[in-house]
């Protein structure tokens, strides 16, 4: 009987291998190869597609396994996405036979597919952008572990990021695993081993092939060429200077020890402000400023019980003397005149601990941030971290934030949590009226030191490469830093990256600041718009044909 579920099984474990925590980027090119046998293997419908889910569950049950580390009830989390995310796995692979049939070679039908899943991934089933048009959209999805990011530490290839996105390198990727995927299916060694003897397919047409072969590597060859040209041609001119604070707080401490949170924040915050040089910016993590911001919306007048806590709020905030223009990370209660709701916020205060700007985190964390359809099925609260209500209201504006420094005013973005793990999120700052740099704040004291650190860094490398625009990090257990327009990350907190993980140090770096324009900016998704293209029109032709 033809192997399966074996090398569906070695995938997962060659994809999991080419993340954190082994970082083995280079096996990305290879890690899909096993599991494209399934393609083409001499098996049932049944035995098929099992295998291709049960790869996929194996991959995301090793992947994701920091996420059962934040809380007991985060098992259930972790469960859910090693249950369903593999599902796209499935998807794909039926595409991909699809396509197959027509005689595409996997040069072509996996990126195709596996690009297309991704981006369905990143935004089902409601944070597609089509439908904020529309104001239907809700921005949901699971934007972790896409292929591209497996070559975070290849700078010249990944460049490319600033003409297709993230996406665009993981094209690359699938397209390396569909061609070696095509060679080694033609060799008997292989074909012995999967034990296709016995009703073995046909072997593909070695021109179409070869064809292919000469296509992805003239496309391998000018991506990194159009790396090399890129990282030569960077100018950066001098930014503001901006310090980022990291504490170490477990998020079990932060939730229940607000005094002992401001006493550690409060002496980091002192030890930024008070460098030689001066910061022109001090940057908390998310929500480690522990008194929530009270705020009525514009032309609202409000109810006395709020107004009484505005006024307790504002008492409280000018008990602090900040030093500097600084940014801080917490939650926003809005009153916006018929009740009060509640942001995951960023808010920028001057010394005095005056106002300048908030921005509200639109990208929110199921489960985390809200309960989805938690109005509908109120049981689904149990597989949350809290016991009390404490859904946030998504925001709904890129909020440009203004700082002085080196002679001149720049501006900012923000990015609250794993926002830098959206694509679409970080490219609206430089779309249209393009802000001089972008700041990430983040509680990863959930995840108490995993490797999950480490892949929200390597992310948010990709982000700064296609806005072209330095990504300041400030991360509550870390990993901390300035990530420049190229996606190198310039400074740490530490000697290195797991050296930056669970400590306490302030980052300060004068921000890069990039001129170059980014094609992925203004164009927006265009790979995976061409992956669906060549999906659905393999999809009609199939019918047609069939």
């Amino acid at each position: 009987m033809p192997r399966v579920f074996v090398p569906a099984v070695l995938s997962a474990v060659l994809l999991w291998a080419a993340f954190f925590p082994l970082d083995l980027g280079f096996l990305g090119f290879v890690a899909l190869v096993p599991w494209l046998s399934l393609v083409r293997a001499p098996v049932s419908r049944r035995r098929r597609y099992l295998a291709a889910y049960l790869g996929g569950a194996a991959f995301f049950g090793l992947a994701t396994n920091w996420v059962r580390v934040a809380h007991p009830m985060m098992y259930l989390s972790w469960l859910g996405l090693t249950v369903v995310m593999p599902v796209t796995w499935v998807i794909a692979l039926d595409l991909v036979r699809r396509l197959d049939r027509l005689g595409l070679p996997l040069a072509v039908s996996v990126p195709a597919a596996w690009v297309a899943l991704e981006y369905a991934r990143m935004h089902f089933p409601t944070g597609f952008p089509p439908l904020r048009a529309l104001d239907l959209q809700h921005m949901i999805g699971f934007g972790w572990y896409f292929l591209g990011y497996t070559q975070h530490a290849y700078l010249p290839l990944i460049q490319v990021a600033d003409l297709g996105g993230v996406y665009a390198v993981s094209f690359l990727v699938a397209a390396v695993n569909g061609v070696v995927a095509d060679w080694a299916y033609r060799a008997p060694a292989v074909r012995g081993w999967l034990r296709w003897e016995e009703a073995a397919p046909p072997t593909p047409r070695v021109r179409p092939v070869v064809a292919a072969t000469a296509g992805v590597a003239v496309l391998v060859a000018g991506s990194a060429g159009y790396g090399f040209a890129q990282l030569a041609r960077a100018n950066f001119a001098p930014g503001p200077r901006v310090a980022a604070i990291q504490g170490s707080t477990p998020q079990g401490e932060k939730m229940a020890k607000a005094d002992s949170l401001v006493e550690a924040y409060a002496a980091l915050h002192l030890a930024a402000a008070t460098a030689d040089p001066p910061p022109d910016l001090v940057v908390w993590p998310e929500t480690c400023f522990p008194e929530d911001w009270f705020e009525v919306a514009p032309g609202q007048a409000p109810s006395g019980a709020f107004a009484r806590q505005v006024d307790a709020g504002e008492r409280y905030f000018r008990r602090f003397w900040f030093r500097a223009p600084t940014l801080l990370g917490l939650n926003a209660v809005e009153w916006d005149g018929d009740r009060a709701w509640k942001y995951n916020s960023a808010l920028l205060v001057t010394p005095k601990a005056e106002r300048v700007a908030r921005y509200d985190k639109m990208h929110l964390v199921p489960f985390g941030e809200y309960v989805p359809l938690g109005n509908v099925f109120p049981f689904m609260s149990t597989f949350t971290p809290y016991k009390h209500d404490y859904a946030c209201r998504p925001g709904r504006s890129w909020t440009r934030f203004p700082v002085a420094g080196n002679g001149r005013t720049f501006t900012f973005g923000c990015l609250i949590c794993y926002e830098d793990s959206d694509p679409s999120l970080a490219r609206e700052y430089v779309r249209t009226d393009p802000v001089d740099f972008l700041v990430n704040i983040s509680n990863d004291g959930w995840f108490d030191g995993t490797e999950e650190h480490e892949q929200h860094l390597a992310i948010c490398r990709f982000r700064a490469v296609e806005a072209r625009r330095s990504v300041v990090r400030a991360v509550n257990m870390g990993i901390s830093g300035v990530v420049d327009p190229n996606g190198a990350v310039v400074v740490l907190p530490g000697p290195t990256w797991a050296g930056s993980k669970k400590m306490t140090g302030v980052v300060s770096a004068v921000v890069p600041v990039d001129s170059r324009p980014s094609w992925y900016a203004a164009v927006g998704d265009w790979v995976p718009g061409a992956c669906w293209a060549v999906v659905l029109v393999g999809l009609v032709a199939g019918r047609f044909r069939g």
